[in-house]
């Protein structure tokens, strides 16, 4: 394969309308940091025109449209299986665990699907017909999958014990995200998204789509413990669209005592998130369930310290950089927010800290990882 392109179709619908997602963001990164890789000729397949430049630079297929009230999608992806029959790529790469029934009859040499982790079946986040599908044919039928893609060691032991995947076809590759946020001053920070979110400063910032997995509720249980206890001034701002079972959350919002002091904002700007970040005083990320945690090293590489929950990857992510806590328990965690806030040298060293662990993901390296595994795959098909 040394002389010879490998011809490879990436889904990249996976990206399409969906800003700030975190599949969406690794999907663009990983495009973005290959398309310009003279050993690949990349093919970016998606459901539908969209106004998005990436696609300007590289190999576009829109995948056939029927217009159908439903099912839509998987018979447009029937069709271009059909289509590229006869021109077959080397490698199809899924960048969510989405496969929809037949795709084994995917024109290609090789499978590789990025399954993050296994919350699709841990963190039970939906219960829509169409995700119980993904998940059964993922769990049951993968024998036609090459390679499975998670993005921590954490997340590739759930994969192979929740969805069998054998350990050989299984591979972790980290996520990036350290080298996209950077320190800003407080005081700068807060006047770029001060009237644009009506955020007053001073608060304490989660960075979660509301979904029972996010574990919200306990951080606002674990908000009112402090502010009842330690009669901290902070606000709690929590970014992130409403998701699953979010009314149970923004209800216990306004039921407390201190539902003036806690703001929700569904969407922050890409270009403001670094501002959101490096503004909070503490970061809280207590979250059940994570492939990675993004929002973490993005908080840490913002010169934010960080807490976050000691269960799944995000001691693995973290490293020493965090201090971890058990989620469930709103008495540890309002303890813990209030000693990082009330021990100025705690602080300092969680900043310090975060900033040498955040440096250690970046895209470019994801790229190069997934790249290579591009080339072994292929040097096993030759």
């Amino acid at each position: 394969m040394e002389n010879k392109k490998i011809k490879i179709a990436m889904m990249s619908y996976a990206m399409d309308n969906r800003p700030n997602k975190g599949t969406a963001l690794y999907t663009r990164k990983l495009v973005e940091n290959l398309l310009s890789d003279d050993g690949l000729e990349l093919s970016l397949v998606h459901f539908k025109k969209m106004a998005d430049p990436l696609y300007d630079n590289g190999r576009e297929i829109i995948m056939p449209s029927l217009n159908l009230p439903r099912g839509n999608q998987f018979f447009s992806q029937l069709l271009f299986f059909w289509q590229y029959r006869k021109n077959k790529f080397d490698i199809i790469h899924w960048f969510q665990p989405r496969l929809y029934p037949f795709y084994w009859l995917a024109p290609a040499k090789k499978i590789i699907v990025t399954a993050h982790g296994a919350g699709e079946l841990t963190a039970a986040k939906t219960r829509l017909l169409s995700s119980r599908i993904f998940r059964f044919i993922l769990k049951n039928l993968n024998n036609r999958v090459d390679i499975v893609i998670a993005v921590s060691e954490n997340a590739r032991e759930e994969i192979i014990k929740y969805y069998k995947i054998p350990p050989e076809k299984t591979k972790a590759v980290y996520n990036g995200g350290g080298e996209n946020y950077q320190p800003l001053e407080k005081g700068a920070a807060l006047a770029q998204i001060k009237n644009k979110y009506r955020i007053g400063a001073p608060f304490i910032l989660d960075v979660s789509r509301l979904m029972p997995h996010k574990n919200i509720n306990s951080l606002i249980e674990a908000y009112m413990l402090y502010r009842d206890k330690y009669s901290g001034p902070e606000k709690l701002v929590i970014v992130g669209s409403p998701m699953f079972d979010y009314k149970k959350t923004y209800s216990l919002a306004e039921n407390c005592r201190y539902k003036d002091d806690i703001y929700f904002i569904d969407f922050v700007k890409q270009e403001d998130l670094n501002a959101v970040y490096s503004a909070a005083e503490v970061f809280v990320f207590p979250s059940l369930s994570e492939g990675f945690g993004l929002p973490a090293i993005e908080a840490m590489a913002s010169g934010t310290p960080v807490i976050t929950s000691n269960i799944t990857s995000l001691p693995e992510v973290a490293g020493e950089a965090a201090i971890l806590i058990d989620p469930l328990n709103v008495e540890e965690m309002a303890e813990t927010i209030n000693k990082v806030l009330s021990d100025e040298n705690l602080k300092n060293d969680l900043i310090k800290n975060g900033l040498v662990q955040a440096k250690k993901f970046t895209w470019e390296k994801t790229a190069k990882q997934t790249k290579e595994i591009y080339l072994n795959l292929m040097r096993k098909a030759d």
